[in-house]
């Protein structure tokens, strides 16, 4: 019988910094994870949306890399969207590069990969419907604007760092579905922040106001899946996920095979 038995990652390791508490990522990706892929995760453990704590945090990324690279993990994802924007336009490459250049490993951030997915669909006006106090959300809105993103129209929610978990997922669908009706034009709807339970709203949503929903999770996941060749169907979590296992959309095919390669 124990024979029949396989690892944790048997097929791929996914490394995962989480600047906050692992609580919500984990329930996602084991809800999606497609089998044999694990997830192998540390975390800054912040508590606030405070610059310094955020500064704190990106100063030991490098290093956390590193460790998870000890753990024969195939792939690095960095979670920590308000401390990148904070930076500005390029901290996030910077941050993937010095990550990758450490561990010999690919890497990305949640920002890059929700970009990425934002490319993937040939996306370029969205509605952003965020969890991010003020400060957090005018430097999301400049970061994307930076990176030829149009925000039609941004909205925040003003969550408490410490309750995002305890935002039920209908209230995030009906603060989406509200933020999209009122951004005429918009291609996609991006809400960030994998501390609070969006996936469990995304495929609703997107059923409902027809156009993809750019979330944190299956963002992160959806870029680490891609660039690993792990292309297998996953239904009930969104077009982004699914896309997966589908053609790429039409002009995205040197794309993918580049992201392959």
């Amino acid at each position: 019988m124990l024979s029949d038995l396989r690892m944790n990652g048997w097929r791929k390791r996914i490394g995962y910094i989480s600047p906050s508490i692992l609580e919500t990522t984990a329930h996602d990706f084991f809800r999606f994870a497609p089998t044999g892929v694990g997830i192998v995760g540390i975390t800054s453990n912040i508590e606030t949306w405070g610059k310094d704590h955020f500064e704190n945090a990106l100063a030991r990324v490098v290093k956390d890399a590193t460790s998870l690279s000890t753990r024969k993990c195939d792939y690095i994802i960095y979670a920590g969207v308000p401390l990148l924007v904070a930076r500005g336009k390029g901290a996030d490459l910077e941050l993937i590069s010095s990550m990758t250049k450490a561990t010999g490993l690919q890497s990305t951030t949640s920002v890059r990969a929700a970009l990425d997915a934002m490319d993937w669909f040939g996306i370029r006006r969205i509605a952003l419907a965020t969890p991010y106090p003020k400060e957090v959300q005018t430097q999301t809105v400049q970061f994307l604007r930076a990176n030829d993103i149009e925000v039609v129209k941004e909205a925040s929610m003003d969550v408490g760092f410490r309750v995002l978990q305890e935002v039920h997922p209908h209230q995030i669908y009906s603060f989406g579905r509200q933020v999209f009706e009122s951004a005429p034009g918009a291609e996609a709807v991006y809400i960030p922040c994998p501390q609070w339970q969006v996936q469990e709203a995304v495929e609703a949503l997107e059923h409902d106001i027809g156009v993809p929903v750019i979330a944190g999770d299956p963002a992160d996941f959806w870029s680490a899946f891609r660039s690993l060749g792990i292309n297998d169907r996953i239904e009930g979590c969104g077009r982004l996920l699914r896309s997966l296992s589908e053609p790429p959309p039409p002009g995205r095919r040197e794309t993918q095979l580049r992201q392959a390669s």
